[in-house]
């Protein structure tokens, strides 16, 4: 979905949370070592994965009424040690039918505003021609299903189009989850039904204000609401392409010298072979801080998801270049801390 409108020396902290990665292209930088090679170290962050049919109907709010309300940003997952790994799991599935493509279209990922071009990305978009399956994440009860073009559920009315909103109450620890499906061109459930995860709520579609086939698909926490959306992608176990290993998560904060996040700031992140030469380069951004939320688990504010297993160099410059070098495994998340000095 989008909407038209119209950096000083570092001190580099790194908690990682290892996921499988992929990046790299050649971009030759003078090499400052700030950190020794580490070890990581495995834990096991106890999280609760349940399934819930929900049997209450939520009302909906008006997203002028709530601002958005940040999220600690406190890394919940402590190793001890500057390198930590764990499986990430996530609460929900997909929300595509099999055989279409799963993944998420990069190039305007959440919280990004495609470099000032658009405002901040409260959603993710599963790019896929129209008539594609559009499934319930996980079981919820349908709390609205039809057009949004009288009905205020975003920045403004028609905004979505054709929508479904489900409630999936105490799905995360006790608080309430919302998945909300946009721009669908035909809706086939109704307020009301309880939805099974997997089952069909209606095809991927261009209404609102879509500028192509796709759907948007968001994530609100703790109430339905604008401007609670978090990360969804955060809410998926890293996907496994047909016959090949999982892929993992890379993600983390970067912290300026006040401790502030910062906003869209950018990073290079390359992937290395074997040899030790670059496969290929990639340039992730973290979030806009205006109307972004954080994982509650996490703090981040920058995720790079869904890439190969495999080694990985981050780095950047601030008068002098910064860079890491970690390791991915398959089916994890990784978390970096960065805190600019």
């Amino acid at each position: 979905m989008r909407i038209y409108t119209r950096h000083i020396p570092f001190l580099l902290i790194l908690c990682v949370f290892i996921a499988g990665c992929q990046s790299a292209d050649s971009f030759a930088l003078p090499t400052l070592e700030l950190l020794p090679s580490i070890t990581s170290t495995s834990i096991s962050p106890e999280l609760t994965y349940e399934t819930i049919t929900p049997a209450v109907t939520a009302a909906t709010k008006n997203p002028a009424e709530t601002p958005t309300i940040p999220v600690e940003r406190k890394n919940a997952f402590d190793c001890g040690g500057p390198v930590c790994q764990s499986t990430w799991l996530g609460e929900l599935q997909r929300p595509i039918g099999n055989h279409y493509r799963k993944t998420v279209d990069l190039t305007y990922p959440y919280a990004s505003t495609k470099d000032g071009i658009l405002d901040p990305h409260h959603g993710v978009e599963f790019p896929n021609p129209f008539g594609t399956p559009v499934v319930a994440a996980a079981p919820g009860e349908v709390i609205f299903a039809g057009s949004d073009q009288s009905t205020l559920l975003g920045p403004y009315k028609n905004f979505y189009g054709n929508v479904v909103i489900l409630a999936h109450p105490e799905l995360f620890q006790g608080q309430d989850v919302y998945t909300l499906y946009a721009h669908l061109s035909r809706i086939e459930v109704a307020k009301g039904e309880s939805i099974g995860v997997g089952e069909k709520v209606g095809e991927v579609g261009a209404t609102g204000v879509a500028d192509g086939a796709h759907l948007h698909f968001e994530v609100r926490l703790g109430g339905n609401d604008y401007g609670l959306t978090v990360n969804p992608v955060l809410w998926f176990a890293p996907f496994q392409p047909p016959g090949s290993q999982t892929f993992a998560h890379l993600s983390g904060v970067i912290l300026g010298i006040n401790g502030q996040p910062l906003s869209e700031f950018g990073f290079v992140l390359e992937e290395i072979d074997q040899n030790g030469h670059i496969v290929e380069t990639y340039y992730p951004k973290t979030y806009n801080e205006n109307g972004a939320n954080s994982h509650p688990l996490l703090g981040e504010n920058f995720l790079f998801p869904d890439i190969p297993y495999g080694t990985y160099r981050l780095s950047f410059v601030s008068g002098r270049v910064y860079e890491t070098t970690v390791t991915i495994a398959p089916g994890e998340l990784a978390f970096l801390k960065l805190q600019v000095d």
